[in-house]
């Protein structure tokens, strides 16, 4: 039988792209498991909340991630608003839901241009950059922000978007789904079998009536009541 050794790995380390402890147990040289210690990306968050007002920690919230930042101050207002049984207008309900999408959809533009970077595929990686960035242009042009939007408060939120706005969003997500997406897609299916139906899926899915996520069992918002 192999000999045990245990060896700590982290919480600092350079392929860590934030901080985590393992105790990697290895025999020989096979790591046959690893045992994580909990708490290295602890930052006082719930600390603070004690400690400041709950109208002032919805714009703390938004700050624990930078590409899921609106997601994190909806789900906080909408649990206080739970909490108080505060009503929520229609329309506060829809912008939530669009702000939402668009949120969903520029993370998952990062993570899948970053994969492709990974491994090599510059092209999809450069359109991804590209499409993340016309969303990022919507945030900043409805919200005054690209990366912290502070748009969500509690009861309501604090921006609004007219039709003509609206209307350009639409025109913006239709080119998104264009030739060249396509091209590059269907060149790697037939190559190397890369799957763009469900790339395709995966990315736009919930836009076509497809309900297999949190966000509408759960009923935040509106997304139960778009397809």
């Amino acid at each position: 039988m192999a000999n045990r050794t245990i060896v700590p790995f982290g919480p600092q380390h350079p392929v860590l792209p934030e901080p985590i402890h393992l105790d990697l147990v290895l025999e020989d040289e096979k790591v046959v498991e690893a045992i994580p210690s909990i708490g290295f990306v602890h930052r006082g968050l719930e600390e603070l909340a004690g400690r400041r007002d709950f109208h002032d920690y919805q714009y703390v919230v938004e700050r624990i991630c930078g590409i899921c930042s609106f997601k994190h101050g909806m789900a906080y207002c909408e649990t206080l608003e739970q909490i108080f049984g505060a009503e929520v207008p229609p329309r506060a309900k829809y912008l939530r839901t669009i702000w939402g999408e668009m949120s969903r959809i520029h993370s998952h533009l990062l993570w899948l241009g970053l994969l492709a970077d990974a491994f090599g595929f510059d092209a999809l990686f450069m359109q991804c950059w590209r499409m993340r960035e016309k969303v990022l242009d919507m945030f900043e042009a409805s919200t005054g922000g690209r990366v912290i939007f502070s748009v969500n408060t509690i009861g309501g939120v604090l921006k609004d978007m007219d039709s003509d706005m609206l209307k350009s969003f639409v025109a913006i997500f239709d080119d998104m789904d264009d030739k060249r997406i396509r091209n590059i897609l269907y060149i790697k299916e037939r190559h190397i079998g890369f799957n763009s139906a469900c790339f395709k899926f995966h990315l736009f899915g919930r836009f076509h009536n497809t309900k297999c996520s949190c966000t509408f069992l759960a009923g935040f918002s509106q997304f139960s009541q778009v397809s």
